[in-house]
């Protein structure tokens, strides 16, 4: 698993409400609805997450087996992404 992916618990999440990162073009946002105990997950390339046009959204529980989900989920989109550069 990334590095970047490996460090993510659900504490982490709290650091604020959206939360934007990337590894070279690969991107990556959380938005956490605290309510209703979800991280809404996209991830993107090249642009920013408004004007993207490959964005791939899921939702995820805000708990352990959630964003254990989560970071499955984020690993498998980065290795797709990196399959498709060669």
């Amino acid at each position: 698993m990334h590095p970047q992916f490996a460090e993510m618990t659900p504490t982490w999440f709290q650091r604020a409400f959206v939360y934007t990162g990337s590894i070279g073009e690969f991107r990556y946002r959380f938005a956490g609805d605290r309510e209703g105990g979800v991280l809404h997950t996209a991830v993107y390339s090249n642009v920013c997450y408004e004007l993207a046009q490959d964005r791939e959204e899921q939702d995820f529980p805000w708990n352990e087996d959630g964003v254990e989900a989560l970071k499955s989920w984020l690993q498998a989109k980065y290795e797709a992404y990196c399959a498709r550069q060669g």
